[in-house]
């Protein structure tokens, strides 16, 4: 199994922080996001990490190279840093700068994403079909991904818009590698019906419209957070600080 780690975004709404900064290189605890992020991917044991960058590409490179000579457990997983010269688009180009090294399951993730380590066992069982990971813990806002699920406890739809729904989306799928055509052929579709610019959840939506529906599986009840904001890197610092995040 590889993950493939997106970290080619702007960050825009985090504001002064990421104006010359790549939001993967945003600190929580004084450690990158990237960092927080490699870590969650090390605990899945897999064969290769795919991190893909956009903005601020040469600094990311930069830490990349250090990190990956430093060194303790990161540096003994296979890295691969690919770029995104397209990153102000849609995350869809940043799938597809690493889909050529994908020939296996992989686990998609994004860098500003940070999940509790007892998340981990739940993402790396294997998965018969692609799946997405999901949670009824918050109470979503207008700029959470939406999800509602069908009798089957699958993929439905999955909109930021959706009025009727019945759990978030936590920004991770899993793709095992007999679904690899499929979901790329949905990638394909997407990016030639709907454009560059949309988010790689199109393609969990798609699945869903083509009588394809995603699996979901649950990871209620572990607690995970999203940095988009000063105001959720403040949440994250504070949360860092209590128990089951090391």
């Amino acid at each position: 199994m590889k993950v493939v780690l997106m970290a080619a975004g702007l960050g825009s709404r985090l504001g002064s922080l990421t104006k010359d900064l790549p939001k993967a290189l945003i600190e929580i605890s004084e450690t990158p996001l990237v960092i927080h992020a490699l870590r969650f991917a090390v605990r899945l044991q897999p064969a290769e990490v795919i991190i893909v960058g956009g903005f601020g590409y040469a600094l990311l490179a930069s830490v990349f190279d250090a990190f990956r000579r430093a060194p303790g457990p990161l540096s003994q997983v296979p890295m691969r840093l690919v770029e995104n010269r397209d990153f102000r688009l849609g995350n869809i180009l940043s799938l597809n700068a690493a889909r050529p090294h994908l020939d296996d399951d992989f686990v998609l993730l994004n860098v500003d994403h940070m999940y509790r380590p007892a998340i981990a066992p739940i993402v790396a069982k294997a998965s018969p079909e692609v799946t997405a990971f999901i949670d009824t813990d918050r109470t979503l806002g207008a700029d959470d991904m939406k999800v509602k699920r069908d009798p089957e406890g699958r993929v439905e739809a999955i909109a930021k818009t959706l009025t009727r729904f019945d759990c978030g989306y936590v920004g991770m799928t899993r793709v095992p590698r007999a679904a690899l055509p499929r979901y790329f052929s949905a990638v394909d579709a997407a990016m030639q019906e709907e454009g560059p610019k949309i988010h790689v959840e199109r393609v969990l939506a798609r699945l869903a419209e083509a009588g394809q529906p995603p699996l979901c599986r649950d990871i209620s009840g572990h607690g995970w957070l999203e940095v988009d904001t000063p105001e959720e890197r403040g949440n994250a610092e504070a949360a860092m600080r209590g128990p089951g995040w090391l």
